[in-house]
């Protein structure tokens, strides 16, 4: 029989382990995906009917983009302020802290090189887009010891077409290297949050009506 203050700590490990995994779910909640992936779709398909002069620059692409992820970011921040509020919770939770430390270096290094490949080339958008997209995952994926199991499956998916974007079918597809970032954009950054958001909010209003019929 183990000694009582061991299976204490025991008890508060799990106890710890389950806020932080409930709190890294909350922070990337399917309302924050579902908004990521319409605001990626609808601005992919204004990126798509600019012609010739009126494109960005391999530098404007990365600030347009960097400007969605501000408002997607800001969404994400009030959700989680709300959920925090809502329980009594602190804001900056062990959990949310965690989750930073796990995602903040593959997105730092995705952030580096997309500008040092915006720097150096002159049109190739497709390198920039494949490197967000590769990291991105990695970043998902970093946080495998607490995440729920759907935003590892997200990672996933992320981080396969990351690598797919290298295949030499599709380095081919550089002559088009605006159009097939955008493209790339819309289904990775659009679909694949689209699709997650409907499978964890599916998932939500599942065991609410559980609760609902427990009671």
């Amino acid at each position: 029989m183990p000694a009582p203050d061991i299976e204490a700590a025991d008890h508060l490990k799990t106890i710890r382990a389950l806020m932080e995994r409930a709190t890294v779910y909350r922070a990337l909640s399917g309302p924050a995906a579902l908004g990521a992936g319409f605001l990626t779709l609808l601005v992919s398909g204004g990126l798509l009917r600019l012609e010739g002069a009126a494109r960005f620059s391999p530098l404007g692409f990365v600030g347009l983009w960097l400007g969605v992820l501000v408002c997607v970011t800001s969404f994400n921040l009030w959700l989680l302020h709300r959920s925090a509020r809502r329980r009594g919770d602190l804001f900056a939770s062990a959990g949310m802290k965690m989750a930073l430390r796990s995602v903040a270096p593959p997105l730092a290094a995705g952030f580096f090189l997309s500008l040092l490949s915006a720097v150096m080339q002159s049109s190739n958008y497709t390198d920039i887009v494949s490197f967000w997209t590769l990291f991105y995952g990695l970043a998902l994926l970093a946080m495998g010891s607490f995440a729920p199991r759907s935003l590892l499956a997200l990672g996933w998916g992320f981080l396969t077409c990351g690598l797919l974007a290298f295949l030499p079918a599709v380095r081919a597809l550089e002559g088009r290297s605006w159009q097939g970032a955008i493209i790339f954009m819309a289904l990775t950054f659009g679909g694949l949050h689209l699709i997650y958001a409907a499978c964890v909010l599916m998932r939500a209003r599942g065991n609410a009506v559980a609760e609902d019929e427990a009671a």
